[in-house]
């Protein structure tokens, strides 16, 4: 069986610059975006092991409060709400539509995975111009459960009507290819800016610096 190319979309697909612009205006980067997103992913970490699911637009508006309140600075309402929509307004990094158009062109199945809600996964796909090139958007709202719990990898092969082992994941973040590749799948590691990949994890298949090259890799190993 041929293998579906799956993404994750937060920082793999679209650009976090916007949000680290914000933070650096509106607080003077104290906090900074980088020590946000870490709250962040620790509080959908945790919200795992202790089996409360919170959507991830939500624990996005807890994980400011918490940051900021470390670092004494003043929140309005408005902060919130404007971290909530700065996440569904992010733009594609630039190597994204091409290299996403070569996957295509080459018969691959594509599809998104993401920590967002479901809702907020196809606005922000859309927002970034980059839809239209997924056949299937899947959000962890379908297993209550985030990345990398393994649970959400094999519901994601099991709607798209594929064994685990033919799923490939691509993600700027080893701790999610260390899940996908925990649940049977491969997985691609883009070398975002900021990123590196553990030695403590098991080795990615494939480890690219953006998806230009990584969609001629993929090309290469699966087609």
């Amino acid at each position: 069986m041929a293998h579906t190319i799956v993404f994750d979309v937060n920082e793999t697909l679209l650009d976090l610059a916007p949000i680290r612009g914000w933070f650096g205006e509106r607080f003077d980067d104290n906090p900074t975006a980088s020590a946000w997103f870490s709250e962040l992913l620790r509080l959908s970490f945790v919200s795992c092991v202790v089996d409360r699911y919170t959507p991830f637009t939500e624990l996005a508006a807890a994980a400011l409060s918490t940051v900021a309140g470390t670092c004494g600075t003043q929140l309005d309402d408005a902060d919130l709400t404007t971290i909530r929509s700065l996440l569904t307004t992010l733009p594609a990094h630039s190597d994204v539509p091409g290299g996403l158009d070569r996957l295509r062109s080459s018969g691959f199945t594509l599809a998104a995975l993401t920590n967002s809600p479901q809702s907020t996964a196809e606005a922000q796909l859309a927002n970034a111009g980059i839809s239209d090139r997924f056949d299937a958007i899947m959000s962890v709202d379908m297993v209550r459960r985030f990345k990398p719990h393994r649970s959400v990898y094999r519901t994601a092969a099991e709607r798209l009507g594929i064994e685990p082992s033919n799923l490939v994941m691509v993600a700027a973040h080893d701790w999610d290819i260390a899940g996908a590749m925990a649940a049977g799948s491969d997985g691609v590691f883009i070398e975002r800016p900021g990123q590196r990949y553990s030695t403590s994890f098991p080795e990615p298949t494939i480890t690219a610096a953006n998806l230009d090259i990584a969609a001629s890799k993929i090309d290469e190993r699966y087609s």
